[in-house]
């Protein structure tokens, strides 16, 4: 078997078809569905259906609403330790394996685990490059059989930076050394459409780069290091100390997170209440 020592960022579909039944990997489908709503910027849906009709063999479910704070008044928050712990322990994440993380239409979902992973110190995870879009692109065997891992025994410990709270966004506002970015789509940072998180526009003196503009549209799989280098370098982004990035409901964000991560930029901190907290706050300053 060609299992790495120190897992990458991303493995390729190749990697997975050829390591697919390794007795140490943990392969999850994370998708979720945001359906726009007239009166409300979406509504949130699990992927598990379309788990259910198909997916990778040897590939589990993780359910990313499960795997959020409940008690939270906003979506998708990372729960506690010890709740995250025993969801990931029954799903057989622990000690000696290999995480491997695929969404749908989207690998913002595989990246929000990935990142809440490594939150806690874990580091034994890797995204599948082009998800499971590159998977049906290539025309590789999918399954309706479900599986389930044996229980394991997770033990996390939470890093600092990870995350951050509304406080900390206020006391980088205005930082000459560090930028905060908005993931979400342009119509949404600079209110060209009808629809918000509760206020229109985009957080004071936050610049806006897609988390999709890290994606090859075409091939799915994501853009090369020299290229993700190129649309940060637009904004002297590489010159700075810190970058706080957010969107909605610290999604789209993480996406951001790992491109940054990628090409070795380090201190980076996702705003996980985002535009769902701040937005309707109306002391907290908002631009369009």
């Amino acid at each position: 078997m060609n299992i790495m020592n120190k897992p990458p960022m991303l493995v390729s579909t190749d990697w997975l078809e050829n390591n697919l039944y390794s007795t140490n990997l943990r392969i999850f489908d994370c998708t979720v569905w945001l359906k726009p709503q007239q009166k409300k910027i979406y509504k949130i849906f699990t992927g598990r259906s379309d788990y259910d009709k198909e997916h990778i063999p040897n590939s589990d479910f993780l359910d990313i609403l499960e795997l959020s704070d409940k008690n939270s008044n906003y979506d998708f928050m990372m729960p506690n330790l010890k709740l995250f712990s025993n969801i990931m322990s029954l799903k057989g994440v622990g000690p000696g394996t290999h995480v491997i993380l695929y969404s749908r239409k989207n690998i913002q979902w595989a990246t929000r685990v990935w990142w809440m992973l490594k939150s806690v110190n874990f580091l034994n995870v890797s995204v599948l490059n082009g998800g499971f879009d590159r998977w049906k692109l290539e025309k590789k065997i999918v399954t309706k059989l479900p599986v389930k891992y044996p229980k394991n025994n997770f033990k996390g410990k939470n890093q600092r930076g990870f995350f951050c709270e509304k406080k900390d966004v206020i006391n980088n506002i205005e930082s000459k050394k560090t930028v905060i970015i908005n993931a979400l789509r342009e119509s949404l940072h600079f209110a060209t459409e009808n629809i918000n998180y509760g206020r229109p526009g985009h957080i004071k003196n936050s610049i806006n780069i897609p988390s999709n503009k890290m994606i090859n549209k075409n091939t799915y799989l994501y853009k090369s290091k020299k290229e993700l280098k190129e649309i940060f370098n637009k904004y002297n982004l590489l010159n700075k100390e810190k970058v706080i990035a957010y969107c909605g409901g610290g999604i789209a964000a993480t996406n951001l997170a790992f491109a940054l991560t990628m090409i070795g930029f380090k201190d980076i901190s996702v705003y996980d209440a985002s535009l769902n907290e701040w937005a309707k706050d109306n002391r907290l300053p908002l631009e369009i």
